[in-house]
């Protein structure tokens, strides 16, 4: 997930976990900065988390809208987070959707009273350290059962971060990268990785002594590793489809789509008539722009812009004046890509990108036309999701039309 914060008067980028930076495999992604000419931001007025509607048994909906902090482009959901088969549970919102990462992660703070167990390996804690290139989240493993409308992923890893037995992680295990440990640094209470892979793929720790400080690296099998609660759901667990409406050039103060379960399983998440993207083992096509194909390629609701190299565009794709790492073009521009689809189809992908400068001088929170700098990769972010229906295959499983995963699809 890569996500270039916006604040109203303010932009600070801000690379924050990506499925493809490192740790879980795949590509790179350009280095984190922080802009340092920037004014400081208004101080943030708190709103209420934002609680998903349950739309079917297999489906809830996400929304795109202001938050405390004012970033943009975010998509939010809320998860239900269980002891393992009781009714002691706790609802928590403003969890950021991300496509491009797998599991569950939520802040200690988020969880209330809940107790949950923490998995052990020879009688020690286990804790995890899932690095990107802005920071980390670092924190124990711990088991729960997950809830979304009527589907539940039985006693499955998560992460807790921000755990008070567990608040620093070790430099010398985690090289030193910046901790999401908080609503501050995490610009949410977690983030619900429901990416195109089951297990994470991270770096995992048996601890002890104070703070649990010392470590030793222990190898997790897959089993073991927090995973997309999707694909441990009893049904409904070959992938998702997010819905998101169209808005308008300018913008939209807030969107709200719809996130359905499992892919061909149901008559609200047929695959028919869309565009299938088959990947990679670890979820990545080819993008061909501007006369450049990038290998590493993949689509994340966890963006909030699309990010690629402006290449011979660089004299339209100027940098902006105000918001670093986006593109202010002195008018929007329209562009098309192609991708490779199923039975060796090519498939045509159209968008534009707009001055970012004027789209944040606005009073909105959603826009499909926001785009920024990425090197060596291209990066489908939020704004490819709006005005379409958008297909996540699970890898190794099937759908009646999609085939087998992981494959992307959109219509």
């Amino acid at each position: 997930m890569k996500t270039q914060y916006f604040f109203k008067g303010v932009c600070i980028y801000l690379l924050v976990l990506t499925l493809f930076a490192c740790g879980g495999g795949g590509g790179g992604s350009s280095s984190s900065s922080t802009s340092s000419n920037t004014p400081t931001p208004d101080t943030p007025v708190p709103i209420p988390d934002y609680i998903s509607s349950n739309i079917a048994p297999n489906a809830i909906s996400f929304s795109v809208q202001k938050s405390s902090d004012n970033s943009v482009n975010i998509p939010y959901v809320s998860v239900t987070i269980c002891q393992p088969g009781t009714s002691q549970c706790q609802t928590v919102g403003n969890i950021i959707l991300d496509t491009g990462s797998s599991g569950l992660r939520v802040l200690s703070s988020a969880l209330g009273s809940l107790q949950l167990n923490t998995q052990t390996n020879n009688n020690l804690p286990v804790l995890e350290c899932a690095s990107f290139l802005s920071g980390l989240t670092w924190g124990p493993v711990k088991t729960a059962d997950i809830k979304m409308s009527s589907e539940v992923a039985s006693a499955i890893p998560i992460q807790v971060i921000g755990d008070s037995d567990y608040l620093s992680a070790p430099n010398s295990y985690c090289n030193g990268l910046p901790p999401l440990q908080d609503t501050t640094t995490l610009k949410a209470n977690g983030i619900l990785g429901v990416s195109l892979l089951i297990s994470d793929n991270q770096d995992y720790f048996s601890c002890s002594g104070t703070q649990n400080a010392t470590c030793t690296a222990i190898t997790q099998t897959a089993s073991l590793q927090v995973k997309n609660p999707v694909a441990a759901f009893a049904a409904n667990n070959n992938g998702l489809v997010m819905q998101t409406p169209a808005i308008s050039p300018a913008g939209a103060s807030s969107a709200t789509g719809t996130l359905y379960f499992g892919v061909d399983t149901q008559s609200n998440n047929s695959s028919s008539g869309a565009s299938i993207i088959p990947t990679n083992s670890i979820g990545l096509f080819t993008t061909t722009f501007n006369g450049l194909s990038f290998s590493r390629s993949f689509i994340d609701s966890g963006s909030n812009g699309l990010f690629f190299p402006a290449g011979s565009q660089s004299t339209v794709l100027k940098a902006c004046s105000l918001s670093a790492g986006f593109y202010c073009p002195s008018s929007t521009q329209n562009y098309t890509a192609s991708v490779s689809l199923r039975n060796n189809v090519t498939g045509t992908i159209n968008f534009s990108v707009a001055n970012a400068d004027t789209l944040f001088a606005s009073n909105n929170y959603a826009y499909s036309n926001l785009a920024g700098t990425q090197q060596g990769q291209f990066d489908w972010g939020l704004p490819f999701f709006f005005g379409k229906t958008v297909f996540f295959g699970i890898s190794g499983k099937s759908s009646a039309n999609a085939g087998t995963g992981p494959y992307y699809g959109y219509k």
